[in-house]
């Protein structure tokens, strides 16, 4: 890959999920770790950085009308699913309160996970 370029790698040979996970998961995995709830404008940069993951992906791999409907809602399910096995682990207790307000914190923006 060239210096200053971006790409993705799909590791749909390791698992089996929806297509839309990948993008989801890399959203959220980019956003947990730079979390600050009382941060605007790097939680604004994180919702641009999101939206061009998915405008990307659908660049390369045409999204279905009813995919985009549904990120928003992978993003969420997989926070909550995140968050109910960090709950669980004490060694990641930090970890898991991150994710818990990150999961209040997308909830509460949900709107602005609407893809266009």
């Amino acid at each position: 890959m060239a210096e200053g370029t971006w790409g993705f790698i799909d590791f749909d040979l390791s698992e089996r999920n929806i297509r839309i996970f990948d993008p989801c998961y890399a959203a959220t995995g980019i956003l947990s770790e730079s979390f600050d709830e009382n941060n605007q404008e790097k939680l604004a940069r994180w919702i641009e950085i999101y939206k061009n993951i998915i405008y990307g992906y659908d660049s390369v791999a045409k999204l279905s009308d009813n995919e985009v409907k549904a990120i928003p809602y992978v993003i969420l399910s997989n926070q909550l699913i995140c968050c109910a096995w960090l709950s669980e682990q004490e060694k990641y207790k930090n970890i898991f309160q991150v994710n818990k307000k990150m999961t209040k914190w997308i909830y509460e923006n949900f709107d602005k996970l609407m893809i266009e």
